[in-house]
């Protein structure tokens, strides 16, 4: 499918923000963008195209550079989408709650309808009644895997099959795969063609702080993604930082399997535990757990100095609490207290 034919029609019609073009030329002076001239790490604009850090970026997570969009967290990019293809006032998209409620958040922003899908006992879509609840209208459907708050995986084939059928944008939010034992949904991009996913460097990766988020889809989409987008929404400072971190694989590597060693951990002493339930079989780097009076129980480890993220959304998840997996010292706390207050 070519994503194209899915971009609003005003913004087809639009003309990219052009920033100084600096490629190419051996510059002596700098005289093209207002800058102040006087050196310093920061006086001049950053590079809009994100060359090295989309370089980078493709070669961690062995993706072509040029089917990259970069943004502010995944956040902007969840935006961006929006705005890339919902008319506001008359398109909607499609969710699957429980799940992350940015989603749902600028759906609302940028006037786009929700429409929420069910999900099963493991807390995968209800497949079969999804084509009663699209319409020429439903311009995206957003997944979570592996899915925020429960953890759970989301097959690959089943993203493939909606993408064949639905023609509307199927945005594939992938922030915790590097903890999953299941492939991205990236080859997926070129593949079907209407497919966007959503990475991050803010989990695995361990830069939060500087807020990169990766879009992996088609070179159709990638372009009127790269053509949206604010020039230089990436500050120079973060592109080095990020580059650099990205470098580092040997960390990644070692960080994510302490991580999921103590994930594992995690679910066997919370299993373990009187008074707690473990909610699905999490691939992320949390755990949900349903425990007996969950405001009680988040209160008082917030009181000891442990925070934990209360989920409570009847009636699949009533009095769970989400667990993020920390180092072994900070488990073995978040266990003692649990074991105090239940």
């Amino acid at each position: 499918m070519n994503a194209e034919v899915l971009i609003r029609e005003n913004v087809r019609g639009m003309a990219a923000y052009e920033p100084p073009c600096r490629n190419g030329a051996e510059a002596r002076a700098l005289l093209d963008a207002n800058e102040n001239p006087f050196s310093s790490v920061y006086n001049r604009y950053p590079d809009a195209g994100q060359r090295e850090l989309k370089m980078a970026v493709g070669r961690a997570k062995g993706v072509d550079p040029s089917l990259l969009t970069l943004g502010n967290g995944s956040d902007e990019l969840i935006d961006l989408l929006m705005r890339a293809v919902c008319v506001p006032g008359r398109d909607n998209v499609v969710v699957f709650p429980p799940t992350y409620g940015m989603y749902e958040f600028y759906a609302r922003l940028n006037d786009a309808e929700v429409r929420r899908g069910r999900v099963d006992g493991d807390f995968l879509p209800v497949w079969e009644e999804l084509p009663g609840l699209v319409d020429e209208r439903t311009k995206a459907v957003f997944l979570c895997t592996p899915g925020n708050p429960v953890g759970n995986v989301i097959p690959l084939e089943a993203i493939r099959r909606l993408a064949g059928w639905f023609p509307g944008l199927v945005v594939v939010d992938e922030a915790y795969i590097d903890f999953a034992d299941v492939p991205s949904a990236a080859g997926l991009a070129e593949e079907c063609g209407n497919v966007a996913v959503l990475q991050m460097l803010s989990k695995a990766w361990g830069a939060a702080g500087l807020r990169v988020g990766i879009c992996v889809a088609a070179p159709a989409l990638t372009g009127w993604l790269n053509r949206m987008r604010a020039p230089y929404n990436i500050g120079s400072a973060t592109q080095r930082a990020a580059a650099e971190r990205l470098r580092d694989g040997e960390r990644f590597r070692r960080e994510v399997a302490a991580i999921r060693r103590e994930r594992e951990r995690m679910k066997r002493v919370l299993r373990g535990m009187r008074g707690a339930e473990v909610v699905g079989d999490s691939q992320a780097n949390f755990v949900l757990a349903r425990v007996a009076d969950h405001e009680r129980v988040a209160g008082y480890l917030r009181r000891r100095g442990v925070m934990v993220r209360m989920r409570h959304e009847p009636p699949l998840l009533a009095g769970c609490l989400r667990l993020t997996v920390g180092t072994r010292e900070e488990n073995d706390l978040l266990y003692e207290l649990l074991n105090e207050c239940l």
